[in-house]
């Protein structure tokens, strides 16, 4: 099956306001899907002939009335209808009833089936694959604010968690502008070696410096006339910020070493973790954040988009393939789902293929749950601090305690938790204090991170 010809049909944009529960089916006998199911009546039942008119795809394991979800608002309830080959949620089987207060996901037969309490994104639209891009209801949303920003001439600031395709957003702002026929450069600001920052970026004239003996041209006149992608720009240091404002602003290069400044059409892209953390630091100019800050878009990390799993591991096993066919067992598809992948993308593409590598040199052509790493997309969760605690005899999580989390990471949890000291400590797991220690030393308020949000401790 082609993926990347793949359209999904879906239903009518729901206009009411409220929060429409559903399950998403996207898995069915081996093929990737994407189709929301609401639950009109509170409750759903999952069989063979198909889930409230959307067909299943040749699921010969599905039992004919095999198994019942309902939601009630406080909490969800799945129930196995005595099927023939048993019902799992979060990848465990389950015996007649069970109810819990969230589900991520529901196998029956070969069928997968995310539960969520609120499906209207999925209204507007499935999975789409464009080129290497798979693209879920969240992540169309991001890119389509991407497209607009191109479309009006603005630059834009892309941010989120580490592997989350930043630079596949940068291609996409910049071959929706007018600047498309034009070169993207594409540059890694946190690899640029100290000292050599404002030569590699804006060119140097013969003798400027020691060395010199020729004319340089820098990443910005490579692309005159197209995107400069300025990957982790928070890593620039005060001096080049100051250089790259006044390029921007005026439209013209000042090289290293040249008395008369020379004009340059360029379009930014910027990228970083969190530079609003670096504003309200000091660490970054605010005028240059005010002028390349906005419009910003986040991109989701996996854990947020999890029906572009299946589309994913559909292109990773055509990548190694080896040119025959190969099959996805759903037992796969739910574990992929239910690990967190800190690493996003870039973590899962990696670990999927070196499973079906895996199952390719066991000689199968059907890649498992069994061929994933037990540790891959696990990440430090405060169960596996514990665990390897215990394994090793020390106490980890008493030595992470005694030490303060990377900067990064508690700006990232401030953000998520809009500037609440309490909730940002816990999600790292150390006591609050260390959080305010963090905001006085670097003279951050945290009405930086609040955006409207709740700023009480409820301490």
């Amino acid at each position: 099956m082609d993926y990347s010809t793949v359209r999904v049909s879906v239903a009518p944009e729901p206009s009411v306001a409220e929060p429409v529960p559903g399950i998403v089916l996207i898995f069915s006998g081996d093929q990737p899907r994407c189709a929301p199911i609401p639950l009109d009546a509170g409750a759903v039942v999952l069989g063979r002939g198909g889930v409230a008119g959307v067909p299943l795809v040749d699921d010969a394991l599905m039992s004919r009335r095999h198994a019942r979800i309902a939601y009630d608002g406080g909490g969800w309830t799945v129930e196995d209808l005595g099927s023939t080959n048993g019902t799992t949620v979060n990848g465990e089987p389950i015996r007649g009833e069970i109810r819990r207060e969230s589900i991520q996901v529901v196998g029956a037969g070969t069928s997968v089936f995310l539960a969520l309490p609120d499906i209207r994104s999925f209204a507007r639209g499935g999975v789409r694959v464009e080129k290497d891009s798979v693209l879920g209801p969240r992540l169309q949303q991001t890119y389509d604010t991407i497209t607009r920003a191109a479309a009006a001439g603005d630059s834009l600031l892309v941010t989120g968690e580490s592997g989350t395709g930043k630079e596949l957003a940068a291609r996409a702002y910049h071959e929706a502008g007018p600047q498309a026929r034009g070169p993207f450069v594409a540059v890694n600001c946190a690899a640029i070696p100290e000292g050599l920052a404002e030569r590699l970026l804006f060119g140097a004239r013969r003798g400027a410096y020691s060395g010199a003996t020729h004319d340089t041209e820098g990443y910005v006149q490579a692309a005159n006339g197209g995107t400069l992608f300025l990957d982790e720009v928070a890593e620039l240091d005060a001096a080049v910020q100051a250089k790259l404002l006044r390029t921007i602003d005026t439209r013209q290069v000042l090289e290293l070493g040249a008395v008369a400044p020379r004009p340059v059409q360029i379009r930014i892209c910027a990228a970083t973790h969190d530079l609003r953390a670096r504003v309200a630091q000091g660490r970054f100019r605010d005028d240059l954040y005010y002028r390349i800050g906005r419009p910003e878009v986040r991109l989701p990390p996996l854990r947020e988009r999890l029906e572009e799993i299946p589309w994913l591991l559909a292109q990773c096993t055509k990548a190694v393939g080896q040119g025959a066919p190969m099959t996805i067992h759903p037992s796969m598809v739910i574990a992929c789902a239910l690990r967190r992948w800190p690493g996003n993308l870039r973590e899962f593409v990696g670990e999927a293929r070196r499973a079906v590598t895996r199952a390719l040199d066991e000689g199968r052509r059907t890649v498992e749950a069994k061929d994933l790493d037990p540790l891959a997309g696990v990440g430090l969760s405060q169960d596996s601090i514990d665990l390897r605690a215990r394994q090793s005899g020390s106490d980890l999580r008493g030595a992470r305690a005694n030490q303060p989390p990377p900067e990064d990471e508690i700006a990232e949890a401030l953000r998520l938790e809009r500037g609440n000291v309490s909730r940002a400590a816990a999600r790292l797991g150390v006591h609050r204090n260390r959080i305010r220690r963090w905001l006085e030393k670097n003279g951050v308020d945290r009405s930086y991170f609040a955006e409207g949000g709740d700023l009480s401790d409820n301490e």
